[in-house]
């Protein structure tokens, strides 16, 4: 059995950080910006700090394996547009 929620939390936004919200909850398909929220603040997820800590580790492991540069050039290709990618999300 499920606990009943029973806190209320009162958030005063604007127009355009409302519609940011609605949108976001949206694009997730969520039927609530409750729910948005609830999942957003309250789920763990893999922070972009933790997502560059593994590239690093992928990039030592590349780097010890005896292997043909050849082989490793698209792996570490696609981790350098991971890399911008998540700087780019950081700037943001």
């Amino acid at each position: 059995m499920s606990s009943r929620r029973e806190k209320i939390v009162k958030v005063r936004m604007t127009e355009a950080e409302w519609t940011l919200l609605d949108n976001r909850r949206r694009d997730e398909g969520l039927e609530s910006c409750a729910e948005y929220i609830r999942r957003r603040t309250l789920e763990p997820t893999l922070g972009t700090g933790t997502i560059s800590e593994l590239i690093g580790q992928v990039g030592l492991t590349l780097n010890a394996l005896d292997a043909n540069p050849k082989l490793l050039e698209p792996v570490a290709d696609a981790l350098k547009e991971l890399v911008r990618e998540i700087r780019d999300l950081q700037s943001t």
